[in-house]
């Protein structure tokens, strides 16, 4: 077998949690699968501080939000490794629920999502969160998927809502070569965004790369710029639009998936000001009691680093939600059709974040436009 196989299951209380009753003592331990990139790195990020995080991350939170909700009931979590390829994701879903899962989530990307939700469908296993920001992912024809971040269009038009109320949505547009992007340079122009000018650009070349952002800075009318591209390709721009020579002084903006723990703490001074849509506020400054908890949780397992990583957060977040959800189906032993049906419609307030699934299957979807304080290492709101 390819994938790394582990499982674990969680059994010891926190202070506060119910002992296990004679239920959960009698009753098998309920199992929920993750397939996430514990090895390897993406073939499209390099060297720079753009490194992304790992589902060592994602899965240190969701391990952490199990203990915390479970109640007494027995989980096992059992994790495969995907090494960022979506082949393997795919096949992990298959062979997870071969292990009777009740539940997969973990899905890295939307390549990701898109290998593994059609057996996910084709199995009927629930999948309970996905780091995907895919429109076409959401909604009522897929009842398997269950989706926990706001999607790449909700993080467009928080930007522009945001610029619009500057007087600055006159954008121009710099791009990688993701299919993606022209669904998203629509939506853009769908928010009420207007384009001065779009540019594709090779994150490879990066003497074409600062040619194309200096273009992109002085083409007519642009007020502001959205770059839509990885987190490395992000740093090279920025220091090309502020870097040596004039700097580009209006605001850019870019999306969530440029956020890695070594990303939202790079002190690089071109970042400075750099506006990034989030999903989630940063869990190192949220006052929420749900950051609170989180923050807590890792650092009584000496973990303390991770309380700064959106990816550990974001694990935490799909961990209690799915969680949660099962302890309240108990005494009857959930079964995946039980849970899909249970997880519709379904409102919880975790501790100032709160759920409630949509007819798209979407159950928050919250957008934050967080800054880049590069003298201090961090994005705020």
């Amino acid at each position: 077998m390819h994938a790394l196989d582990r499982r674990r299951i969680v059994t010891t209380p926190l202070p506060g949690a119910a002992a296990p009753d004679a239920w959960a003592q009698s009753t098998p331990p309920l199992r929920i699968g993750l397939t996430l990139p514990l090895t390897g790195i993406p073939q499209n990020i390099g060297s720079r501080s753009a490194t992304p995080d790992s589902g060592l991350d994602f899965l240190a939170g969701f391990q952490m939000a199990v203990a915390q909700e479970r109640r007494g009931q027995a989980i096992e979590v059992i994790e495969m490794d995907d090494g960022f390829d979506p082949a393997r994701a795919a096949a992990n879903v298959e062979a997870l629920a071969k292990r009777d899962v009740v539940a997969v989530s973990g899905l890295w990307t939307t390549a990701h999502a898109l290998a593994a939700l059609p057996v996910a469908r084709r199995l009927r296993v629930p999948v309970v969160g996905m780091r995907s920001g895919a429109d076409e992912l959401r909604g009522a024809d897929n009842p398997w998927a269950f989706h926990l971040r706001a999607s790449a269009n909700d993080e467009l038009q928080a930007v522009v809502k945001t610029l619009s109320g500057m007087n600055l949505a006159t954008v121009g547009i710099l791009h990688d070569q993701d299919p993606r992007n022209a669904t998203l340079i629509q939506q853009l122009r769908a928010a009420g965004a207007k384009v001065s000018i779009v540019q594709p650009v090779d994150v490879a070349n990066r003497a074409g790369l600062a040619a194309a952002a200096r273009n992109v800075a002085s083409a007519p009318g642009t007020k502001s710029i959205v770059l839509l591209m990885s987190a490395e390709a992000v740093v090279e721009t920025m220091m090309a639009l502020r870097g040596d020579g004039p700097a580009f002084l209006a605001p850019v903006c870019t999306l969530s998936n440029v956020i890695s723990r070594s990303f939202a703490e790079s002190r690089e001074r071109a970042l400075n000001g750099l506006g990034v849509a989030s999903p989630f506020s940063n869990p190192a400054f949220s006052r929420t009691d749900f950051a609170t908890r989180f923050r807590e949780a890792m650092t009584e397992r000496d973990l303390d680093q991770l309380t700064r990583s959106f990816t550990a957060f974001e694990g935490f977040v799909y961990g209690s939600v799915l969680t949660r959800t099962l302890v309240a189906m108990r005494p009857v032993t959930p079964t995946r059709d039980a849970l899909a049906n249970a997880l519709r419609g379904r409102t919880m307030d975790l501790g100032g974040f709160p759920v409630r699934f949509d007819d798209r299957q979407v159950g928050h979807q919250s957008v934050q436009l967080l800054y880049k304080f590069s003298a201090e290492g961090t994005l705020k709101a």
